[in-house]
């Protein structure tokens, strides 16, 4: 089962499948439908597609008060239902609960459009959509038969490393993304109000962090996928590298990927003394840390030698929206916290 679900995690950030296409050849959207631009979140305001760097393509004519919305992937479910609105139809609604889990009871009876890798356009023309929001990297190739069934909108998956000298990561874009969804559906406010919420409970727990001497410790967020000694570390621009930066942490490896992920193995931590492990189960809750850290190597790792391997149930998405960041967030400081601190740090 953890293989399998990996499996298919690691579909999302390779872009691989039957619909899946290299970001660097998606067009860009000339609608002037509502979208957002970019800028503070109290100068928020709709503007044409075309200026929204989130947007690969989009269709030329767009509903300004959609009611009926299919989503091809758990983030604009998740943005969805933060802005209080129920989908039309989701891709994977059965997986949705193991991965992200937000608003469960909302999006438990929605109708099921196939794999987020292989929708299928019958079941999306029959949930008789009046918008349809999907991702370049991998609905670009069928974006003509989806706009044969309604007007869409696919996004870009994630951004450069740097925009304007500024450092940018996957929680900055999936900020963007909410903002741009917010206006799509004539929500702005409620966007608002979610990125309010985010924002006070980043300040909450870097607050709680900074209290107890954390600030500036170095964490990685690694992922199991069911190899031995073998696991995703998220990168520098990836949604946890920007929760950990939001919460005064550094987070390692420090180098952005395309992905915003990159395969470490125990090995790589040997020369890690003062980094802590917070770990990502991919098993059914129950199974013990010790069981899943038993190899000849990680009994030399600095961390778990000093207790600094903290285990995280699984059910925290790492290329979620913006309330999946914030669960992250409270779940890394409380994580962080259960563990004892550096030397160095003290």
């Amino acid at each position: 089962m953890a293989v399998t679900l990996l499996a298919n995690s690691h579909a999302f950030a390779q872009g691989r499948g039957a619909s899946s296409v290299r970001e660097s050849g998606e067009s860009r959207a000339t609608s002037a439908a509502p979208a957002v631009r970019t800028g503070t979140q109290a100068q928020q305001t709709c503007a044409s597609l075309a200026d929204n760097p989130a947007v690969s393509q989009a269709s030329p004519s767009l509903p300004t008060r959609p009611k009926r919305i299919v989503v091809l992937e758990f983030m604009f479910a998740e943005d969805l239902a933060a802005l209080g609105i129920t989908p039309a139809g989701m891709a994977d609604p059965e997986y949705y609960p193991i991965w992200i889990g937000y608003d469960d009871a909302r999006l438990a009876s929605v109708p099921d459009i196939g794999t987020r890798q292989e929708p299928s356009l019958e079941a999306i023309a029959a949930a008789k959509p009046d918008l349809i929001l999907g991702v370049g990297l991998r609905h670009a190739p069928i974006f003509a038969a989806l706009e044969r069934i309604a007007p869409a909108v696919l996004f870009k998956y994630g951004p450069n490393f740097a925009e304007d000298g500024a450092r940018v990561t996957q929680l900055d874009w999936g900020r963007k993304i909410l903002r741009t969804i917010g206006c799509l559906t004539g929500r702005e406010e409620a966007a608002r109000a979610v990125e309010a919420k985010v924002d006070a409970g980043f300040a909450r727990d870097a607050q709680r962090l900074a209290q107890a001497g954390r600030r500036g410790e170095q964490v990685a967020w690694l992922q199991e996928l069911g190899l031995p000694d073998r696991y995703w570390a998220f990168t520098g621009n990836s949604t946890a590298a920007g929760v950990a930066h939001a919460l005064g942490l550094e987070s390692w490896p420090a180098e952005p990927t395309r992905e915003g992920t990159s395969y470490v193995t125990s090995e790589d931590l040997l020369k890690k003394p003062n980094l802590t492990v917070l770990f990502v189960s991919a098993t059914e809750p129950g199974v013990p840390l010790a069981t899943k850290l038993d190899s000849p190597i990680w009994r030399f790792v600095p961390a778990r030698s000093a207790g600094r391997v903290g285990l995280v149930e699984r059910n925290i998405w790492g290329f979620g929206g913006p309330m999946s960041a914030l669960r992250m967030a409270d779940t890394m400081t409380e994580t962080l916290l259960s563990l004892p601190a550096p030397s160095a740090s003290k």
